[in-house]
């Protein structure tokens, strides 16, 4: 039996050239557009109910959204790489001056944003991490130092995700 989908749900497709995709045993894919309105896709699902519940579950969810903690989080995920950065480094109460925020400052000021100033959270994927760490390796950044940067790095994404940016870990 065949169930439908509300429009704005998104959808689901096998990304095979099978000549009968109903029947091949390729996993389906779906494609849906998350509470800040980017587009995602998921793979793996065996059968189309998996891929029809899941997208159910996704729509539940991004409805249940209350409109003011979506809009937060649109403008979470439009502000810069530099401009949380900055935010999240003056927040930072634990960091004693002389010491350890010296070295996130330093960390922060001479890699990560440099790197990644004009960055929009948002597009932060593993992939631009992964490219920004190659980049920290071409220029010569030690491999201890390369563990400083990416762990300051990761605290400030980390700090995004819990106030909102959910799209950080959905891919």
């Amino acid at each position: 039996m065949a169930r439908q989908l509300a429009r704005g749900m998104g959808s689901f497709f096998k990304d095979c050239d099978c000549a009968r995709p109903t029947r091949c045993l390729h996993p389906y894919t779906i494609r849906f557009r998350n509470g800040v309105g980017k587009q995602l896709e998921e793979g793996g699902f065996a059968t189309q109910d998996e891929a029809i519940d899941r997208l159910i579950e996704v729509y539940a969810e991004k409805k249940r959204t209350e409109p003011s903690v979506a809009e937060a989080r649109r403008e979470l995920g439009q502000q810069t790489v530099a401009e949380f950065a900055r935010q999240w480094l003056r927040r930072q109460r634990r960091m004693t001056v002389y010491s350890t925020g010296e070295h996130v400052s330093s960390s922060i000021n001479v890699h990560i944003v440099p790197r990644l100033r004009s960055r929009k959270l948002i597009s932060v994927t593993p992939m631009v991490v992964e490219r920004f760490l190659d980049d920290l390796e071409a220029d010569g950044v030690g491999r201890g130092n390369q563990v400083n940067i990416l762990r300051a790095l990761k605290a400030i994404l980390r700090d995004a995700y819990e106030k909102g940016g959910r799209w950080l870990m959905t891919r």
